[in-house]
């Protein structure tokens, strides 16, 4: 194996750990949920953010995209509570894969100019089957993807999670991949596409 494909494998395998929480210098503003004004924000929109970790950094560097964003997640709201739905690599949480998080949870490693809340432009009750279809997932616990595998759902990464909710409730998908170290790594900047996505919020 040659040293370029040896320094791909290893990004790849740095990917694979999804957003890591370990800071570094911050180069922006950290953003909490205090910043955040979550008036007409509704259950089902999507969230997506850059963290300050050396994941997060090696995630935006291997994607390549003009948005540095990542990681994304599925926002609930319930009365009083804002949760996400995300999923992510054990030790970087509590637990590993897909799962429900409070909304203030999910911010604890975010970047500022990089959080952006959008809405998929679809009817409502597709939007609320995409919304259905997150809760069932993370009801199943399903495992974090290390391996990058999108043709199934028996592990998936956050990205998959959006990707088969859609597929799932729309019966297709907005994201699109990029093939890297011989995977189909699914990107970010779709979901920021303003012909297909109403941006919320940008922070």
């Amino acid at each position: 194996m040659n040293l370029l494909a040896k320094y791909s494998v290893s990004l790849f395998i740095c990917l694979c750990f999804s957003c890591s929480n370990t800071s570094v210098a911050p180069e922006n503003k950290r953003i909490s949920s205090a910043d955040i004004d979550l008036k007409g924000v509704e259950s089902g929109d999507i969230i997506l953010k850059r963290g300050f970790g050396k994941v997060s950094k090696i995630i935006t560097k291997c994607l390549g995209e003009k948005i540095p964003i990542s990681h994304c997640g599925i926002i609930i709201c319930v009365k009083d509570s804002t949760y996400v739905v995300h999923s992510v690599a054990k030790g970087y949480a509590a637990k590993d894969g897909v799962q429900t998080i409070l909304f203030k949870d999910f911010l604890m490693d975010c970047q500022g100019d990089y959080l952006y809340i959008v809405r998929k432009k679809s009817d409502i009750k597709s939007r609320k089957r995409f919304l259905l279809k997150a809760i069932e997932f993370s009801k199943q616990q399903i495992p974090f993807d290390h391996n990058a595998n999108n043709e199934d759902k028996v592990e998936m990464s956050c990205t998959e999670l959006i990707y088969w909710c859609q597929k799932e409730s729309f019966g297709y998908s907005d994201l699109t991949s990029i093939n890297f170290a011989n995977k189909q790594l699914l990107v970010f900047n779709n979901m920021l596409d303003t012909s297909k996505y109403q941006i919320l919020r940008h922070y």
